[in-house]
């Protein structure tokens, strides 16, 4: 009896996983490769279509972080270190870094925006008075998001992926979003916590983990897509007026967590105070009507003890955990997707991604990366 249990339950699994591959309409095609001749971690945050070069950064550890421009084959057209208290210097870690539509580089910390041009000489800087003081270590960890255009530029303050609170606060008092007002010279809040269907039921709790915005604008129409690491919705935003457009629901495969709604502590797996349990991690704005949601599958406590005695990568950086939610049209479409040799950092033109590639099998004299491109299966 357990036997025919056993096999009904594996031919299940079965089905359901050839279901999920076979019912994907769309399928990631690697395009090329990035070698980037650098020994340090390099970063990459954002692409300018125009000059068909890249920003991001060098993490040289006890050096410093050097801002770096690099071409599309990963040759490093010029870096510096500017973080510092000269003249030229941002003062506080970098949070978020990108191109201007003029193709200057804006590089955002908790209280300054300076705007720098290919060479990082500054241009100007905006200083203003942060509601919460960040700090990260390594480069910057995501593109700069403005909100508006022209002289006097409106953006996000924290970075996507970066809390701005901390854990243990009631979810009635937390916003999500803080964000330099260009008009008022003022740091303004929005997207209160509570406001999330996922946490209705529970504003007044002390919720256990952080919590972090995660976000992107659509730059034909400006619209801001927004979720939380821990989420079950992407809202579409006027960041302007910050009116609500469009609300999509998010079904993730892997995602226990979410499992009972309104989220509370019994719904996440902590182990050691390690977080185990699912997190979403980007939005991907692609060129047409598509868009992805990026998560890390969960993992169970055993399976973590054995990565750990083995000496393994550590699961959030595993390409095995990654998957890729895709939406057309603001609907979700069947399956998930993977890139098994890296993690997405960011969209590129032409339904593109850039991927980070992760290799732990040999000690290599550049730092990989590669370009994705997402293709319809019946036009391949």
């Amino acid at each position: 009896m357990n036997t025919l249990l056993l096999k009904t339950t594996l031919s299940l699994s079965a089905t359901f996983l050839s279901f999920t591959l076979s019912a994907q309409e769309y399928t990631f095609k690697k395009v090329r490769e990035i070698r980037v001749e650098s020994l340090a971690e390099v970063g990459i945050r954002d692409y300018d279509p125009k000059k068909d070069v890249f920003v991001g950064f060098i993490d040289k550890r006890s050096e410093g972080i050097e801002l770096a421009v690099f071409d599309t084959n990963g040759k490093i057209l010029t870096s510096k270190k500017r973080q510092g208290e000269g003249p030229e210097d941002y003062q506080s870690s970098a949070l978020a870094m990108g191109f201007s539509p003029a193709g200057d580089v804006f590089v955002q910390t908790s209280i300054e925006l300076v705007k720098y041009d290919t060479q990082f000489n500054r241009i100007n800087k905006v200083k203003y008075e942060p509601k919460t003081t960040i700090v990260v270590y390594s480069g910057p960890r995501s593109k700069f998001v403005p909100l508006t255009r022209g002289q006097e530029v409106s953006f996000i303050v924290n970075g996507s992926g970066i809390g701005n609170r901390g854990m243990n606060e009631a979810p009635k008092k937390m916003d999500l979003i803080d964000y330099y007002d260009a008009p008022s010279k003022t740091v303004q809040s929005v997207i209160p916590l509570s406001s999330r269907p996922v946490f209705k039921g529970i504003e007044d709790k002390v919720f256990p983990v952080s919590i972090n915005p995660i976000f992107t604008i659509d730059s034909q129409n400006s619209n801001l897509y927004f979720t939380t690491t821990i989420d079950n919705e992407i809202t579409v935003y006027n960041p302007i007026n910050w009116n609500l457009i469009q609300r999509i629901p998010v079904k993730h495969e892997f995602f226990k967590a979410l499992d009972d709604i309104p989220l509370r502590e019994s719904n996440l797996a902590i182990s050691n105070k390690s977080a185990l349990f699912s997190r979403n991690q980007e939005i991907l704005k692609f060129d047409s009507d598509l868009l992805g949601l990026v998560y890390v599958k969960e993992i169970s406590e055993a399976a973590n003890e054995l990565r750990k005695s083995e000496k393994k990568l550590f699961w959030m950086f595993d390409p095995e955990f990654q998957r890729i939610i895709l939406f057309k049209n603001g609907v979700q479409l069947p399956g998930e997707l993977t890139i098994p040799s890296g993690l997405v950092q960011m969209t590129l033109p032409n339904n593109r991604v850039l991927v980070k590639v992760v290799n732990q099998e040999e000690e290599l004299d550049y730092y990989p990366f590669e370009i994705w491109e997402l293709v319809e299966k019946n036009k391949e």
